[in-house]
């Protein structure tokens, strides 16, 4: 879900809902954004559970051995000493939109699910169920179409509950996120640090998986980078974010195959200056011509952008490696700059730069070098 700049996004929403006490009997928590899914579901926790309680309050249901008589039977108990029992169904709905096998194929199981919700004291109780990120459109239309995610996110006296949908954040709230982590962390930083780490990392490319989990451990390791420094630079940003091998390695084929040698041979050097063998970037860079190869075969056989993603995206040419659906995109765009035959030379040539530098014949660097050049 995407939100203008007068809409609020989910977690204004549902903080203000807290602060009210205007929260329902039953609660879904979805979105692409499963840092703030997780969060919230243990603020909501926080909110109704008393810490001494948990163990009498809270009951967690696991996916797999999840039945409509296991939800009811945990709801039928009062809570012990907190405001209310809460019983919660962490990813509900997978990310397929789908809800536990037990409820797909059980009609009866769906219908007492639901004559539950419509049953349930929100002074007493609160069922709170979490849905996966939504693999992509038809996963998301699947979860939106589902008769009890309808039921609780129903419109006026047809709603037994509410649905919270936590897209990525803007600008704005993606600069107070950064901030208040460098704040906690007892770190000071210059105007333009945080724009700057939104830059690198691309969290707001619509192209990629890289989310506030992602960006959080980013932070993480710009802070433990600046050790005892009072201020962050933008050269620790850079050193952290902006170096990452896998996607310096994306940004080095992409120069190459557009005929930006200057700007490849830079990525290359500042990727070895940072550590990685010449051996490790010849496996990453191998591998990406291989994805890029393996996509434009499947599309020239009649494949679609979303069929090609969901076949790498299963477990990539059987070696279970999934492809994040943004790299195979990527890897589409790239290999229809190069022809088959240009593809699979570079293959070929990668596997010969390794025997030339384990033979002693040229040096890694060097021979790297010889290799973009010859792209």
């Amino acid at each position: 879900m995407a939100y203008s700049k007068d809409q609020k996004h989910a977690y204004e929403i549902l903080t203000g809902d807290m602060k009210t006490g205007n929260i329902p009997a039953a609660v879904i928590l979805s979105g692409k954004e499963e840092y703030l899914v997780d969060f919230y579901a243990g603020r909501l926790i926080d909110r109704f559970v008393a810490k001494e309680c948990r163990p009498l309050d809270l009951v967690t249901h696991v996916r797999d051995e999840l039945t409509a008589d296991a939800v009811i039977d945990s709801l039928e108990t009062m809570p012990f000493m907190s405001q209310r029992k809460v019983v919660y169904l962490p990813e509900f709905f997978d990310e397929k939109g789908r809800m536990p096998r037990s409820f797909e194929k059980s009609q009866n199981s769906r219908k007492q699910l639901g004559k539950l919700l419509d049953e349930l004291d929100p002074e007493t109780a609160l069922l709170l169920i979490t849905a996966a990120a939504p693999a992509d459109y038809r996963a998301e239309r699947t979860l939106k179409e589902t008769d009890i995610y309808k039921k609780i996110a129903g419109s006026g006296k047809k709603s037994v509950g509410r649905v919270y949908d936590f897209g990525p954040l803007d600008r704005r709230q993606l600069t107070g996120f950064i901030e208040k982590r460098f704040r906690a962390a007892g770190k000071q930083f210059r105007p333009g640090i945080t724009s700057m780490v939104i830059r690198e990392t691309e969290y707001e490319s619509r192209d990629n998986d890289y989310g506030l989990y992602e960006l959080g451990n980013d932070l993480q390791k710009i802070i433990a980078y600046c050790g005892a420094a009072p201020e962050i630079t933008p050269d620790m940003v850079t050193a952290v974010v902006g170096m990452s091998p896998e996607k310096n390695v994306f940004r080095m084929i992409d120069a190459m195959v557009t005929g930006r040698k200057e700007e490849a041979f830079r990525l290359l050097h500042y990727l070895m200056q940072d550590g990685e063998s010449e051996f490790s970037l010849l496996a990453r860079i191998a591998e990406q011509f291989e994805i890029m190869l393996t996509a434009c075969e499947m599309k020239d056989d009649g494949k679609s952008l979303t069929e090609i993603q969901k076949i790498l995206g299963g477990g990539y040419l059987g070696k279970g490696k999934r492809i994040p659906a943004y790299r195979t995109k990527k890897a589409l765009e790239n290999g229809s700059r190069l022809s088959p035959d240009r593809m699979r030379r570079a293959l070929s040539n990668c596997y010969k730069v390794e025997k030339n530098i384990k033979s002693g014949l040229m040096p890694g660097r060097l021979a790297l070098e010889y290799f973009i050049g010859n792209i």
